[in-house]
């Protein structure tokens, strides 16, 4: 899949192709048009080398290959297209001949010769909220999945010449669907019936239980191992977490949830915990710290800024004058707006950029995805810019596994770490936890800890936080490296260049330069960029254990 917040122009498409016989593929063709173009792409043979080596003595003998024209290695092809093409796109089509002319063909029959089903090959492109899906025909071995399995499931002709798309008289033919089937997160044959009495009984952090569509789940058994941290599923215990969990979580972990399904919520238990929801009682006093992890609550829009064409802070009023936010440096909060029209709720994690001591105010960063010809803008940025000055937001939190206390002291799920040096990698809007743990280290003089700050943008107008990043830097030279990089920087950038991959990191991310233990690595941004980092670290010698991604 391909995530189209924050991604590059162009995206490359690549693949390989073979021949048989010695035959060598001479072209590599592609269509996002269903073969009304074509788009030749380039073609490169590994075994190329070894003829442009000419005569090698190698292991008490000659290689020469120069000679040899047949070629009985697979090709690797690759086209450079642009996001926006493929996001207007339906599917991908590839094709291939070979130096005797040989043309896959479009249609599929069955060939001995043609390895019983040889036509285009065919991958198709849906779009999912904010990513691209690409899909290929079938799945590795004899795994299931695929295109072909779902339009034939779907009661579709594979071999109509549409690849299983219907006909209806002479219009564009039309793909066969399936409606997206609603995944599974309940036992199978478990009628348990759990009340709310029961489930009060662990409302704690020893075995805590929590709902989700009237369905009462164990979160024991995954405490250590979730990504937000085992405070989230305290702060869940007991309640009712149906508009959090379906709102934030994958399908991947959804479908996960049938190990920890342990019954169904009685109809007494479902009523009482639906009148439970936003705020606590108008008679309970207004506590010194806003934030509470079990339950949410609301503050007023105070005024809104904009920092440039497509970010904006905005500033909410807490309380009362003399109240904190109550938020850990290095942690987060939830924000939760309502669908004007479904009602649905809509909640994203946000990290303030205020100070945490602050009174009676915080301040939150927000990047605003529009809508574009290529895909719909995003949800809760959309919504949070179209609130008018007055309105309220829900918040609920802390949540996360990580908190930073100080002095190169830090906790990850409670169990605490003496570090020397943070390694701060993000890009876009990832800044801002990053910001938070760079300005508490920054601000404390006697804090000897060093920072390495990473920061990955498009363009130098959207590098957010940058007038603060400059001065913590310049006032902390002996402890702080800030190092920006552009994909599309101007000519008279001095800065580096390019994405965060490999290359960059292998130059300022060594980890032979730290003992073991010394180092902890924070990775913020879009989630195509977190999963690159995460390779790249660990091919060049850091640990899991040494990373933590917000």
């Amino acid at each position: 899949q391909l995530c189209l917040v924050g991604s590059e122009p162009s995206y490359r498409v690549k693949g390989y192709a073979y021949g048989g016989g010695g035959r060598r593929v001479t072209r590599v063709e592609l269509s996002i048009d269903k073969g009304v173009t074509w788009r030749l792409a380039n073609i490169d043979y590994a075994e190329d080398r070894y003829r442009e080596a000419g005569r090698q003595q190698l292991y008490g003998g000659e290689m020469d290959l120069e000679w040899r024209e047949n070629s009985f290695c697979w090709c690797f092809w690759n086209i450079d297209m642009t996001v926006s093409e493929l996001a207007a796109s339906n599917d991908l089509l590839v094709r291939a001949m070979d130096d005797s002319m040989n043309l896959q063909p479009r249609d599929m029959y069955w060939s001995v010769l043609g390895m019983m089903n040889n036509p285009w090959y065919r991958i198709t492109i849906s779009k999912e909220n904010d990513y691209l899906r690409f899909e290929h025909p079938t799945q590795p071995a004899l795994m299931p999945g695929g295109w072909m399995e779902r339009v034939k499931k779907a009661g579709g002709n594979l071999t109509n010449g549409y690849w299983g798309e219907r006909i209806e008289g002479g219009d564009a033919p039309e793909p066969v669907t399936e409606a997206a089937a609603e995944i599974k997160m309940t036992k199978h044959g478990l009628e348990k019936a759990i009340t709310i009495d029961e489930l009060r009984k662990h409302d704690g952090e020893d075995e805590p239980w929590f709902v989700v569509n009237g369905e009462v789940y164990d979160g024991t058994a995954f405490l250590k191992e979730h990504p937000g941290g085992a405070t989230s599923i305290f702060s869940a215990a007991g309640l009712d977490s149906s508009d959090e969990f379906m709102a934030i979580h994958s399908d991947t972990a959804k479908t996960m949830m049938t190990d920890y399904h342990i019954g169904s919520l009685d109809e007494d238990g479902r009523t009482t915990l639906s009148t439970n929801d936003v705020q606590p009682a108008p008679s309970a006093i207004p506590s010194s710290k806003f934030l509470d992890s079990r339950s949410w609550k609301r503050a007023t829009l105070h005024t809104k800024t904009t920092v440039s064409w497509d970010t904006r802070i905005f500033r909410f009023k807490l309380e009362h004058d003399a109240q904190t936010l109550g938020l850990p440096t290095g942690q987060h909060l939830m924000i939760r707006l309502r669908d004007p029209v479904t009602r649905e709720a809509i909640i994203r994690s946000y990290t303030p950029i205020s100070e945490t001591s602050q009174e009676g105010f915080m301040d939150v960063l927000v990047k605003i995805y529009f809508d574009t010809k290529e895909r719909k803008g995003g949800k809760m940025s959309l919504a949070m810019d179209s609130l008018p000055v007055g309105h309220f937001v829900e918040f609920k939190g802390p949540i996360g596994k990580f908190e930073y206390l100080g002095k190169g002291l830090c906790a990850v799920n409670g169990k605490e770490r003496q570090i020397n040096t943070f390694l701060m990698i993000c890009a876009g809007s990832g800044i801002t936890p990053i910001y938070q743990v760079f300005r508490a280290v920054m601000q404390d003089r006697e804090d000897k800890t060093k920072c390495v700050v990473l920061d990955g943008n498009r363009l130098m107008e959207d590098i957010l936080c940058k007038v603060d990043l400059d001065r913590f830097a310049k006032d902390n030279e002996e402890k702080c490296r800030l190092l920006y990089t552009l994909t599309q920087a101007p000519e008279n950038w001095e800065g580096l260049k390019g994405r965060i991959a490999a290359p960059l990191l292998k130059e300022h991310a060594v980890r032979e330069e730290f003992c073991e233990g010394e180092a902890m690595v924070l990775i913020c941004g879009p989630e195509a960029l977190e999963k690159s980092v995460h390779k790249a670290l660990l091919e060049i010698g850091w640990k899991d254990e040494e990373l933590m991604f917000f």
